[in-house]
């Protein structure tokens, strides 16, 4: 056998083994999406979450007139983008969606309260933690008051 295609037969041999190997040998850590159990989990929480959120008549006021279906999936898509998943977000920005419709820091705090309930219920205290923090800041865009 040829010098030159044994060597180039070895390089393959040996490629080869290193992409079989690598995969087992990197230790991904999973996103925040994976560890909150992906869009399964999200679906339950914010479908949840705006269900007890319109019945409550402290605040059901913010939900008059908007399609639940759309906005449920709106957020969805926007929780799953936060936290890693492999979803588009097309819906506005959270101030151009609640600039008019007067959220007050009680409102949220219901809301937020609704949320923390349904997460409670699904999924675990690190991630809930790790979801809330990321989405803290928006609480400017979103009060009004």
């Amino acid at each position: 056998m040829n010098k030159s295609v044994l060597f180039v037969l070895m390089l393959l041999i040996s490629s080869c083994a290193q992409t079989q190997t690598s995969p087992s040998s990197t230790n991904t850590v999973p996103s925040l999406f994976e560890r909150i159990g992906g869009l399964p989990v999200l679906t339950v929480v914010v479908s949840e979450t705006i269900d007890r959120s319109v019945n409550d008549p402290k605040i059901k006021r913010s939900f008059d007139g908007i399609k639940l279906s759309t906005l449920k999936q709106s957020v969805v898509d926007q929780l799953c983008v936060l936290t890693g998943g492999n979803c588009v977000y097309e819906g506005e920005t959270m101030q151009n969606s609640h600039r008019d419709l007067k959220i007050t820091t009680a409102e949220f705090e219901l809301f937020v309260e609704a949320f923390r309930t349904s997460l409670n219920k699904h999924v675990g205290e690190r991630e809930k933690n790790e979801l809330l923090k990321i989405l803290a800041p928006m609480k400017r865009d979103i009060v009004t008051d």
